[in-house]
């Protein structure tokens, strides 16, 4: 069986905090996921805007643990100040979001550049 293929990276945009997932977010990669989340979100807290925008244009499978991830992330910036933003135009990503209600907790947004504005 070959492993999922999935990447994490991290830029800056306009102050914000870009964390941008390719691949299969599931349990196979949630370590990874995990940790670069972490990191991302760490240093969107030392940021001036406070902003994360994760990208999941490239996710092509959203497990439940992805689901989990994201609810974690968004109850971690009630208590660090940052603004989740998620950037989401898959229906295999956006139907999950919507119906496990995902989408009553972060304003989603079709490209990079929009949610950075906010």
């Amino acid at each position: 069986m070959t492993a999922p293929v999935f990447l994490g990276s991290i830029t800056l945009l306009d102050g914000a905090v870009v964390l941008a997932f390719t691949g299969e977010l599931d349990l196979a990669t949630a370590p990874e996921a995990r940790t670069i989340a972490a990191q991302a979100h760490e240093k969107a807290a030392a940021e001036a805007g406070k902003r994360l925008v994760i990208d999941l244009r490239a996710v092509t499978f959203l497990a439940s643990v992805g689901l989990e991830l994201l609810a974690d992330h968004r109850s971690r910036a009630e208590h660090t100040g940052v603004t989740i933003a998620l950037v989401a135009t898959t229906r295999t990503v956006t139907r999950v979001i919507e119906v496990t209600g995902l989408d009553a907790r972060f304003t989603t947004y079709a490209d990079v550049e929009t949610a950075v504005a906010g």
